[in-house]
């Protein structure tokens, strides 16, 4: 396995959501070679559109902060069903990694029941997942 080189980070502001984005920075701060990476922001609907711009530039400033200047991001807000709309985005732009907060993380994915974001996100990317909480 090659180690993943196209990062989706998806955030919306949140404690663990933010914690992913500040960790993606650490890690692309360390490698050697610098992945591409793109923060998205999902927006449930049009007039929520400038709280996500918000947001994504937040997200900007935390991740160049932790990735030291090495790595500029690419940034994306769309409007959607949060779910789906990561999952649609990372296959887009061909991304290999998919990096999210895990508040909503439910830890049996067996379990039918409803289980947030994350647990979409796992059953809808073939790809390298990793849920920051």
């Amino acid at each position: 396995m090659v180690f993943p080189s196209k990062w989706l980070i998806a955030t919306n502001g949140t404690k663990y959501a933010s914690a992913a984005v500040e960790y993606a920075g650490r890690l692309a701060a360390q490698l050697n070679k610098k992945p591409k990476v793109i923060i998205l922001v999902v927006a449930n609907t049009e007039d929520s559109e400038d709280v996500a711009l918000g947001i994504v530039e937040m997200a900007k400033y935390l991740f160049e902060e932790e990735a030291q200047g090495k790595v500029t991001p690419q940034l994306e807000v769309k409007i959607g069903e949060p779910g789906f709309t990561i999952a649609q985005t990372a296959m887009e732009f061909n991304c290999d990694h998919i990096l999210i907060g895990g508040a909503d993380f439910k830890w049996d994915i067996n379990d039918d029941s409803p289980g947030g974001v994350s647990n979409y996100i796992i059953a809808n990317f073939d790809g390298v997942i990793s849920v920051i909480k």
